[in-house]
């Protein structure tokens, strides 16, 4: 883990010890002097759990120490009491919980885990008599508060001993399950190449454990330390452990808090359908207390609750059809009807309320300029089109707007935990709506990508509210995906996107699997790409082992979806094929959460999503020369469109873990080819009709 200091120290997680009391921050002082090899860990009470658990566990590697604190005097525990002593009852009580700790997961050729108590009211001739009396017959070190002091990294550090690999895992899986990533939920495994009978297991990284766990405070240390709310922000590159993090965090807080509502927004339908279905087969329950969303469903409830009603949104075609027919009045107004909609859309999730407010609203990354007399014309046009429906209907943007701006927001559903993954995605409105819907002195949890932002507003947390100085942890190294392929994808980001460093996170390779480069398919027609995809998804399944769980299909525009999932389904059977974007199938698999399914979204709402083999089809209009080009005038515009453009193709191709497959009717643009052999060896097939 990078620190900001100069001198590396070991890692504390959680990082606030606060809550445990002085001596925790006393044995903190010292333990600080080992180096970032070494991660001491609080082990977190649990919700219906009565098991004894130390004070502290030291990790470096496969060497482990328990650590526990004992208040017991030298003369309570020195000589036999005639009626008893509490502290030697306490005492004897955390004995018998350290002699018991993890032993019975100890096997013939292993060693039991090396167990410490620092005895913090005796002095070390004390505890040397002690020892003899105490420590042996249990198989315990006692070690006194002073020689801790005077030497304890040293000292503690020469006490570690190693454990097997089954061992040091199984200690991570029971006392800190949420470090374990259960391998459906993640692409690694498909890097195993491990042919023995044991089953690889996955962790959370010591940064993604830290970060997962920052800040899990007590409601009234919470409340000492914060005037508002609690907010942390985690940046990371694609496939850096966001969402795992993120829902970590959120059954470790419904767990530790089971009395306050705890609730995870993401924004885009798939990505929840996705971890609803990993979770279905990893967990029996979820905490009653958990609430897992889309945004917009979420806040259709809390609208609900403020307008006593049920909100109709229209859909895109139906406002496109409203603004053609409104916007006769304005001739000056030549932008299309799509980009007028997105400009509605700005007015709404900006929380305008006057022509005023938007005539001076800062507009900057919207793509293209606006004259006065032309946000005049649009405000208007704006009042004509929500006036069209009254209040019969909205825009999908006027809904969280309808939510801020109402009053009577006792009437919302507060949460004591609110975490919301890529959070790059939302709006203003969105996080007013949030925070309205938070309880005082709560937490705030944002997890983003900001390479991945290709919303038409540049906004700064700063402008959203959000003072995230000194409250944000930058995640670089990509566990999902190859070296070839987040090479080949940070190039076209690099070259697409501005010199803003709060737009672009660097990533770290080093160490990254190396992988196989992209393969670029060039095929005859759209046909013949369909084709070729059922043979590859075919031949990954018959010849590579690869199962159908482990496979996305990420389409663009140029492809007709419900001819290409009709064509897959008829290949790989029937209710083979899980389609996000079909109404049926848009929350839950066609035949429940056991079966194998062949996955398939548009690359609209794919953020989020991932899978070991991944194929992009019908993306023509991301890829080609074409598209390269670009189809606007302004040099403003031009450069938003290649910015916005290469954003997505980034997050479609950071979807996948072990294998990329790109297949296109047309040449790809040079920057594409140049991306794809800077990756490596570019594997680059052109299919006959």
């Amino acid at each position: 883990m990078q620190k900001g200091s100069a001198v590396a120290m070991a890692i504390f997680i959680p990082e606030k010890l606060g809550m445990a009391g002085a001596k925790a921050l006393q044995i903190k002082r010292v333990l600080s002097q080992l180096d970032d090899s070494y991660v001491v860990r609080m082990p977190l009470p649990r919700q219906r759990s009565a098991q004894w658990l130390p004070d502290f566990l030291l990790q470096r590697g496969q060497d482990w120490l328990v650590i526990a604190i004992s208040e017991a005097s030298f003369a309570s525990l020195a000589e036999e009491q005639l009626f008893g002593d509490a502290q030697r009852k306490a005492f004897e009580t955390l004995l018998a919980g350290l002699q018991a700790f993890a032993a019975d997961d100890v096997k013939p050729d292993e060693r039991p885990l090396k167990k410490l108590v620092l005895m913090w009211q005796c002095s070390t001739e004390q505890v040397q008599y002690l020892m003899a009396r105490w420590g042996r017959p249990y198989g315990v070190v006692l070690l006194s508060r002073d020689a801790f002091k005077a030497g304890g990294a040293q000292l503690i550090a020469r006490v570690l001993e190693p454990l097997s690999a089954r061992q040091s895992n199984a200690v991570l899986v029971r006392y800190f399950p949420e470090t374990h990533i259960h391998p459906i939920a993640t692409t690694r495994r498909l890097f195993c190449r491990d042919n023995s009978a044991t089953l690889q297991q996955y962790f959370l990284d010591y940064d993604q454990e830290w970060a997962a766990k920052l800040d899990l405070e007590q409601p009234q240390e919470q409340e000492a330390s914060s005037k508002d709310f609690a907010l942390r922000l985690i940046n990371g590159v694609a496939g850096s452990g966001k969402t795992l993090i993120a829902v970590s965090r959120a059954l470790l807080l419904a767990e530790m808090h089971p009395q306050q509502q705890v609730l995870l927004l993401i924004h885009n339908a798939p990505v929840v359908a996705d971890i609803q279905a990993k979770l279905a087969r990893m967990r029996r329950e979820l905490p009653a207390n958990l609430q897992i969303s889309t945004f917009f469903a979420w806040a259709r409830k809390q609208w609900k609750r403020l307008y006593q009603g049920e909100p109709h949104c229209v859909s895109s075609h139906e406002a496109l059809l409203a603004i053609a027919q409104h916007r006769r009045r304005w001739p000056e107004l030549t932008q299309s009807s799509s980009l007028l909609l997105e400009e509605l859309d700005f007015i709404n999730e900006s929380l305008l309320t006057s022509e005023q407010a938007y005539c001076q609203a800062n507009r900057a990354g919207r793509g293209f300029g606006l004259r006065e007399r032309e946000r005049l014309a649009i405000w208007g046009l704006y009042q004509a089109v929500t006036d069209h429906w009254g209040e019969k209907a909205m825009l999908w943007s006027a809904l969280p707007k309808a939510i801020c701006l109402a009053p009577g927001h006792h009437r919302l559903q507060k949460a004591g935990h609110i975490l919301i993954d890529e959070a790059q995605f939302f709006a203003p409105s969105w996080f007013q709506a949030v925070r309205l819907s938070l309880q005082e002195h709560g937490s705030l949890f944002l997890c983003a990508d900001p390479n991945q932002g290709f919303m038409k507003s540049r906004l700064s947390w700063k402008s959203v509210g959000f003072e995230v100085a000194g409250r944000t942890k930058k995640l670089r190294r990509s566990y999902r995906t190859t070296q070839a392929i987040l090479s080949a994808a940070n190039r076209l980001l690099q070259h697409g996107t501005s010199g803003d460093p709060d737009d672009y996170l660097q990533p770290n390779m080093a160490g990254m699997e190396p992988g196989l480069p992209p393969r670029w398919l060039h095929c005859a027609s759209m046909q013949d790409a369909i084709d070729r995809l059922g043979n590859e998804i075919h031949a990954a399944c018959s010849s590579a082992g690869v199962q159908l769980n482990d496979m996305l299909v990420v389409y663009g525009d140029r492809v007709h979806a419900a001819s290409l999932y009709a064509q897959l389904s008829r290949r790989l059977g029937a209710d083979a094929v899980w389609w996000f974007n079909n109404t049926q199938t848009r929350r839950r698999p066609p035949k429940g959460y056991e079966k194998q399914y062949l996955r398939m979204s548009s690359v609209e709402s794919a953020t989020g999503l991932e899978a070991g083999v991944v194929f992009l089809v019908g993306m023509e209009s991301l890829l080609s020369t074409a598209a390269e080009n670009g189809t606007a005038d302004d040099h403003e515009q031009k450069a938003a469109e290649t910015e916005e453009r290469m954003r997505k193709l980034y997050m479609a191709m950071t979807r996948a873990g072990q294998a990329l497959v790109l297949l296109s009717t047309e040449p790809a643009s040079a920057l594409l080819s140049q991306a794809l052999n800077h990756s490596g060896r570019a594997q680059v097939r052109k299919t006959q009709p």
